[in-house]
Parts: structure tokens; sequence; C-alpha cells
């Protein structure tokens, strides 16, 4: 629309800055469906003249009414962790009441809750959610709801079972080159199927070439699914596969300290016919790695009035690969390493702690395959209450 004002210039000038009115239709007097109403000006100085076109709007003025709808929740994936699944929700109030023009309430076609989170749940939670209602086109509609928020509680189920993954190497690297170690990213995946097709998996395997590495490489490999299985989680892992370089000198330097040991024999023979001279100990400070699988994690310290189960890990194991001077790793046994989870400072509900491993030279690091073993703390009176 267009607003015309005419009057003394100071005034009209001060108005055509400030812009400080407001056109209006009064519809204290409108009937129920379309109509044309007049368009009037008010907060304007009573010395200018107005005119406002066009004159008339049409307007189309409904029946406001409340009316009750149930509210049906939709949970993002993101808030199940894998392996998973979210069982029926509850919502509370199960009901809302929804306040608009009575066609748009007539195109109501679902009132939804949705339930995000930033954490992926593995056990019931109740979080908060926003309700909006939508026509049958999944539009969103301008309405007023009430309550605007309920609350959803969503029940949590296992559907998969967590089984070690086994790393075969495949394939030959460079001549130059020796494989150290092979790494997964995760140890363990999750399989979905039938009970009685879970029951016979114990672990999966997958191959992973080396053909043709020439250093360090990540590759990222498929995760088969077992026969009979449905699924697995994730289907896919990434692989570090850590290299080192073949000394082709090793051979000619042994045979060349020999002949010169040989020739300067009577500058180091002592007296009882030994030879003397320092031997070489680059082989003992060369860094190299091992790693050892399925190692147990093992938990102390907690309190006598929880009780704890282990999460993550699902199988309570996890793997190593320790890094240090080759004579330090060669020593190291897997019985001789040892993965504990703190537990001294635990609280009821989910717990996560960082996985310490003990009994390692300082010389030595290590990375696992899984950092945090994750919990969930109960308190004892409530398992002997539902026993």
């Amino acid at each position: 629309m267009t607003v015309t004002i005419s009057g003394p210039r100071s005034i009209v000038q001060n108005t055509r800055a400030q812009q400080d009115f407001k056109v209006y239709a009064d519809l204290r007097n409108a009937s129920i469906g379309e109509q044309n109403v007049k368009l009037q000006v008010k907060d304007i100085s009573e010395r200018l003249k107005v005119t406002i076109s066009p004159e008339t709007a049409k307007v189309n003025v409904q029946e406001k009414v409340t009316k009750k709808f149930s509210v049906e929740a939709e949970i993002n994936k993101s808030a199940v962790a894998d392996g998973y699944e979210a069982g029926t929700p509850k919502v509370n109030p199960a009901k809302v009441s929804i306040t608009g023009a009575k066609d748009t309430i007539e195109q109501i076609a679902y009132v939804k809750a949705n339930v995000d989170s930033d954490k992926a749940h593995k056990e019931d939670f109740t979080a908060e959610a926003t309700v909006s209602a939508f026509d049958s086109h999944l539009n969103k509609l301008d309405v007023e709801i009430s309550p605007e928020k309920v609350d959803v509680s969503v029940p949590i189920e296992k559907v998969g079972k967590s089984v070690p993954l086994k790393i075969n190497q495949t394939g030959k690297p460079s001549d130059d080159i020796t494989i150290s170690s092979i790494t997964p990213d995760s140890s363990e995946v999750i399989v979905m199927g039938d009970a009685d097709v879970l029951a016979k998996i114990n672990e999966i395997s997958v191959d992973v070439s080396v053909a043709s590495i020439t250093a360090d490489t990540v590759r990222e490999v498929t995760i088969p699914v077992p026969d009979g299985a449905k699924s697995v989680q994730p289907q896919t892992v990434e692989v570090r596969i850590k290299t080192a370089k073949k000394s082709n000198s090793d051979s000619e330097n042994r045979n060349t300290d020999q002949n010169e040991s040989d020739s300067n024999t009577n500058d180091n023979e002592t007296p009882d016919g030994n030879t003397n001279g320092n031997s070489d100990s680059s082989t003992d400070t060369k860094d190299t790695s091992k790693t050892f699988s399925n190692l147990d994690v093992f938990t102390r310290g907690l309190p006598d009035k929880y009780t704890a189960q282990m999460i993550t890990p699902a199988n309570g194991k996890v793997n190593i690969t320790l890094n240090g001077p080759q004579n330090t790793i060669n020593q190291i046994s897997a019985s001789s390493v040892t993965a504990i989870a703190d537990l001294s400072n635990v609280k009821e509900g989910e717990y996560s702690t960082k996985i310490q491993v003990n009994n390692l030279p300082s010389q030595v690091t290590y990375k696992l395959s899984v950092s945090n073993a994750e919990f969930l703390i109960k308190l004892k009176e409530e398992e002997d209450s539902r026993s």
C-alpha cells in the first residue's frame, strides 16, 4: 500500500523520517468470512492530511478454536547407540491443546515431539521435546500449542552382539619394508540378527592387504556380514598399518666388521687369547612395535555399595600396541601387561574412565584400541530389590 501525507513542511519531514504511525484495519465488528475492511491510520499528527491507497484490504475472518491432540514422539537416530534400539516411547502429557483458526486446525494431520540428543544412549532415558503441528504434507502450521514442550521417556534395548574383530594380513609389502603392526580403530563390532544366529558368531575376520605398501598408512576396510546375520555396525573400520625399513647392508656390515676384526687381531688380543671390543648396540636401541590382542580390562576401587556392568569394550578386552627400544619390547609378554579401569570415584548411572596400563618400562609408550571404559553403575540395594 501507499500512504501519502501533506501539510506543514516541518511536520511532513519529521513524520517521513520517523515513520512512527500505524496503518490498521478495525475488525471489531467484522463478520465470519471474507470481506473488505477500510484501512485507517493512527499515531499521526492531526495537522496532516493522509491518503491510503488502496483504501481497503480484503481479510478472511475465521472462528478461533481450541482442540486437543495426541502427541507422537519421534526419536532421532543419533540419540540411540549402535547395537541398540528405542522401544515405544511414553509422552507426558500425552495430549496438548492447540489453538488457531478453524480452517488451520482442520488441516492438522500430525502432532509430533522430536527427541534429539547429543548423547547416544545405551539405557532408558527421558528428554524434553518441543511439540509441533503439521499438515498431511508435513508443512509446519502456525498455531498455538499448550504446553509447548513435553517429557518423552524412551526405553532402550540391545539388539546386537559385540564380537572381537580379527585382522588377517594378506599380500606382501615392498621388499625393503616389514610390517610392525596392524591396528583397527575399533577392536570389536556389533552384529545384528536373530538370537540363534548370533549365538554361533564369536568373532569376525577381516582381510587387510599390505601389498605394495612402502610406508605407514591407514586403510578403510569393509566389515563382512556373517552368514545368517542381518547387518554389522560399524560397516567399515580404519586400519592403521605401521611399517619399518629393512636394512640391506646388515650382512655386508657384519662381513666387513669380521674382516677388520681378523686383520686387527694382534692389536686387540689379550694374553689369554680373547679379543676386546665393543659390540654393536644399534639393534638394542632401535625402536620397534609389538601388539597384544584381547587383553582383559580389570577394575579396581569399586565401592561396596555399587555394582558395575562394563558396556565398552563390550567383551571386556582391548588391544594394545607398544612402542620402544627393541631389546626392551622383546622382553615384554602379554601376561606382564595389565589394563585397569579405576572405579573409585563412580556415581550411579553411566560412568566413563580412562583405561590405565601398568607394569610398562618408562621408555615404552602404548596405544589402546579403546582408550576409555564405560560402565553402568547401579546401587546394590536396587539390584537386591529386583531379584
